[in-house]
């Protein structure tokens, strides 16, 4: 079976399990390897993957609870529990790089007497697979789903790092500049935290109901305004339901009443093609009948 079929979203949580499988095994191993070796850093890289682990724990969750059915206390169901995940794993990214660096500075005041490269090196390497695989899995529905999208940076910061401190390792062995090892963390962080730091913005634009970035409210008004019943736009909010779905509400002014469900539908109908908009709610009003605003 190959990758796509195996981990097709919908069909199967493979993905979720796959990743958190892998990633706690890998972190026994680097427990293991950072006690042998005598490694506080491998020790503390171990904890951070813990967070990493978190995080796709709380994605997991979210995307279990997005299938559950409306009920009556919750009207919209449970979309938005991934843009939630997508905040909170978002945060855990960026808190862990933080976290990365400050280790790194430290390091660099305070280096350590001896690292041991070959086992840096084959820690790193595994961490290369582990990581690199797990945002693989991850980077086809990352287009479409801000949720996935932070897994794989998440993840994909992490084999970065990784393939770093495997080069610092090598160098480590034949030269013993061991400043070098917290060096090519910071600069690994500091290129991931930009990318961190959009998808964070992202996900707190979408839990504050922003409108998704892959949607322009001018040009959706600019579209319901080319109708030449539609003589005005009153009320539009538009917002996503989840990482994926989104949608609108519009009080729409028109002169032509008469023709309302045609309006409703060639309305309704345009939105959820040239725009994605899945959820429209659209209200029609008379010319004669003066709108009152609302406050939001």
């Amino acid at each position: 079976m190959d990758q796509e079929s195996f981990f097709q979203r919908g069909k199967s949580n493979n993905k979720y399990w796959f990743g958190i499988s892998i990633n706690l095994l890998f972190i026994v191993f680097e427990v293991i390897c950072g006690v042998f070796a005598g490694s506080l850093a491998l020790v503390t890289d171990a904890i951070h993957n813990l967070g990493d682990v978190l995080g796709l724990v709380i994605a997991f969750v979210a995307v279990i609870l997005i299938k559950r059915k409306p009920t009556k206390h919750h009207t919209y169901g449970f979309y938005n529990t991934t843009i939630l995940a997508a905040f909170t794993n978002s945060l855990i990214l960026v808190a862990s790089l933080a976290i990365v660096i400050w280790e790194a500075f430290l390091r660099l005041m305070n280096p350590e007497d001896h690292v041991d490269g070959w086992i840096v090196v084959i820690v790193a390497l595994t961490g290369v697979a582990i990581n690199g695989l797990t945002a693989y899995i991850f980077h086809r529905g990352s287009k479409r789903d801000l949720n996935e999208k932070a897994n794989y940076w998440h993840f994909f910061a992490d084999a970065l790092i990784s393939l770093c401190v495997v080069f610092a390792g090598f160098i480590i062995n034949f030269t013993n500049w061991v400043i070098l090892d917290p060096l090519v963390s910071i600069f690994a962080a500091v290129f991931i935290l930009f990318e961190s730091w959009r998808v964070l913005c992202h996900a707190f634009s979408l839990v504050t109901n922003g409108v998704p970035d892959n949607i322009s409210e001018n040009e959706v008004e600019k579209y319901l305004l080319s109708f030449p019943e539609i003589e005005k736009i009153n009320d539009v909010h538009i917002w996503a339901l989840s990482t994926t779905e989104v949608a609108i509400s519009a009080h729409l002014q028109c002169n032509r009443p008469a023709d309302y469900m045609k309006i409703l539908d060639d309305a309704t109908d345009g939105l959820r093609k040239k725009f994605d908009i899945d959820h429209v709610t659209l209200q029609l009003e008379t010319s004669d009948k003066k709108h009152k605003e609302s406050k939001i």
